[in-house]
């Protein structure tokens, strides 16, 4: 379900529920919902993708909500909707998202209740496989260009974006001698949608030459990393790191730098340069495809 959620509109994330949440729910409901619609909801309630929307779950101690699951299903549901269908969300257009419920489990698969025709159909195994189906896949057959940024201080820091402002930290990698100026950011990736590398590169054609791998690693424990001008990265806040990397590319750009989810998860990673004649850096690259 990981891979979905990086899927979700980003704009549409909110604090995720508690499991306490989730089964009061079931109760009002009347049935227990699938392992990956929990998932799904520890980490956001409710979403966004494509025309779709996922109905958010009324939080505890807090004022009631214009659409929650339950209100939907309660004092607004489809009259003819049949009585072993529960509606966890809905298009722009008001067709409705469904669960069916058998021997008060929610199934897995996912049903569309169509407004006009008043009918049902099954149209995925499961709410990832339908995700997936809406929401335009990454092309990774090629590197994604994400943006350009510059660099100001002639220097660069490779690190787990909550090391950077510590000294002590013996995970990241300071490099001196970069070239100042325009730099671009691209990503790389697996066929499964991982993330495979993270390049920033002088200008906006990566110039010829060998990788030079760095004599140490970067630490990564918060799943990304990413390269930073140290004097302009104190500018960038927590959650800025968090929304770019659950958008749909799992990276962007940052003030002075960009970044990126870190392959699958936390880690050691491989770092290489590049140089130019003059012995500038000119490339920095993170492997994301083996950790250490």
């Amino acid at each position: 379900m990981k891979k979905a959620i990086h899927r979700i509109n980003p704009s549409s994330k909110a604090t995720g529920v508690s499991e306490l949440q989730l089964k009061k729910t079931e109760k009002e409901l009347g049935a227990v919902f699938p392992e990956e619609y929990k998932e799904l909801f520890l980490e956001t309630n409710g979403a966004a993708f494509d025309e779709w929307i996922l109905y958010p779950i009324q939080p505890i101690e807090q004022g009631r909500l214009s659409k929650d699951i339950v209100k939907m299903n309660k004092e607004k549901r489809p009259e003819n909707l049949p009585d072993d269908m529960i509606c966890i969300g809905e298009k722009t257009n008001g067709d409705k998202l469904c669960y069916r419920i058998r021997r008060r489990l929610m199934q897995e698969q996912i049903y569309v209740y169509y407004e006009k025709t008043e009918k049902c159909d099954c149209k995925s195994s499961d709410l990832k496989s339908f995700i997936d189906w809406f929401v335009p896949k990454v092309d990774t057959t090629k590197p994604n260009n994400i943006g350009v940024f510059k660099i100001e201080s002639g220097n660069l820091v490779v690190a787990d974006p909550y090391y950077l402002e510590d000294d002590e930290s013996e995970g990241k990698i300071s490099i001196s001698n970069v070239k100042n100026g325009e730099w671009t950011a691209s990503l790389s990736y697996l066929p499964d949608e991982t993330i495979k590398s993270l390049t920033v590169y002088y200008g906006d054609k990566k110039s010829s030459g060998r990788w030079h791998a760095c004599e140490k690693m970067i630490a990564v424990d918060s799943a990304s990393a990413g390269v930073f001008d140290p004097s302009l990265s104190v500018q960038i806040k927590d959650d800025e790191y968090i929304e770019i990397t659950s958008s749909d590319v799992q990276g962007g750009i940052v003030p002075g730098g960009a970044i990126s989810v870190s392959g699958y998860g936390d880690g050691l990673y491989e770092v290489n340069v590049k140089y130019n004649r003059s012995k500038e850096v000119v490339g920095v690259m993170i492997g994301f495809e083996e950790d250490y």
